[in-house]
């Protein structure tokens, strides 16, 4: 899906194209000092282009139709406070929320009801073997009580994990939701840069008291996904942004979590797409209020036909549907047998040869 009308001056000398990419230098092994350590961690480097139009599971259920039509309705009552974070037609900007709410958060992730409704399983299963096991002469109350405690014990932390951080969220919501010091990182597609953000233990750095800003040409950056083991024997991975010549290294997996492999695909898919000046924003609702800010973006929609709303109108049923197809175009990603077409813009370096020795005469 690319444009045949790209938008000249709009974007940034840096700005990545997939179909017309820079010259750069062969990556030297070993070179970049970033690579070592995260090599132990790392399981596979994944390949440049040949994307599809895919997300990850969380930006499809996250920014859903329905939720996107209940923003439009419903006022921000925390519109006033900057959180850092920003996603429109020319950046992804990430950000983290305080150390206070995330604690919250995290906690509040226990009491989630399909934690609760997982850990219902094994105790129903369990009550249903006692109530086969039980004398006659036990009446069905007794049994009950005699459960109680243990359901309790079970699901009473599960359900205080949900109640309450909800309760402080809503009794003291100025003072509990909170932005962290400032951005942790962005990926913008008007320039092509990629930023970090380095802050002190004061939140900033620098003599002009503001985050010192590195920065460096998307292009020059590599998808890794990593290994790790969890209780169980299971394997879950998640998707890194390695420099390929300098120390620079952002775990952008944590956007969606440690999950499988296909599900870091689909993000590194997402984000070469966002990307990509050669082709329009990625086509989910995340994305459609800036299409039409993005000049790309405009044409392709305008040839197409596109409908601005077209998700934000889609109904239930509609969505269900859409959102089913792509979780199994997302399963039957092949992403490492992919072509790299960034191999192709390495500027060729020859190996010099040792000089033999002529014999002794």
């Amino acid at each position: 899906m690319t444009t045949n009308k790209p938008a000249s001056g709009y974007y940034g000398p840096e700005a990545y194209n997939s179909e017309h990419l820079p010259q750069q230098k062969r990556p030297t092994p070993g070179a970049n000092p970033a690579l070592p350590w995260f090599n132990r961690k790392a399981d596979r480097k994944l390949p440049w282009g040949h994307t599809e139009d895919v997300a990850p599971q969380s930006y499809r259920t996250d920014y859903s139709p329905a939720t996107l039509r209940r923003f439009e309705k419903e006022p921000n009552n925390f519109a006033n406070i900057d959180f850092h974070q920003r996603i429109d037609h020319e950046r992804y900007r990430h950000a983290t929320a305080a150390l206070r709410t995330r604690i919250l958060l995290f906690f509040n992730a226990f009491g989630n009801p399909v934690v609760i409704a997982f850990m219902m399983f094994p105790l129903a299963l369990g009550f249903a073997g006692h109530l086969h096991i039980r004398p006659k002469s036990e009446p069905f109350g007794t049994t009950l009580l005699a459960f109680l405690p243990i359901l309790a014990t079970f699901l009473g932390p599960l359900i205080a994990c949900n109640l309450i951080p909800t309760a402080l969220f809503k009794l003291f919501p100025r003072q509990l939701i909170k932005p962290d010091t400032g951005p942790l990182w962005e990926l913008n597609r008007r320039t092509g840069l990629v930023t970090v953000f380095h802050y002190n233990k004061k939140g900033v750095r620098g003599k002009t008291g503001q985050p010192e800003e590195e920065t460096a040409p998307f292009y020059e950056f590599d998808a890794y996904t990593s290994n790790e083991l969890i209780h169980g024997g299971g394997v879950v991975h998640t998707l890194y942004l390695a420099h390929r010549y300098r120390n620079i290294l952002i775990p952008i997996g944590t956007l969606i979590g440690k999950t499988n492999p296909e599900e870091c695909y689909a993000l590194w898919d997402m984000f070469q797409n966002f990307m990509d000046t050669s082709r329009p924003l990625p086509d989910i609702p995340l994305w459609e209020e800036h299409r039409s800010n993005d000049p790309v973006t405009a044409e392709y929609d305008r040839r197409t036909n596109r409908s601005p709303r077209y998700w934000r109108d889609m109904d239930n049923d509609a969505w269900k549907q859409k959102n089913d197809e792509m979780a199994l175009q997302v399963l039957r990603l092949s992403t490492p047998g992919r072509l790299d077409i960034m191999r192709n813009s390495w500027a060729y370096s020859p190996r010099t040869r040792r000089q033999r020795k002529a014999p002794a005469e």
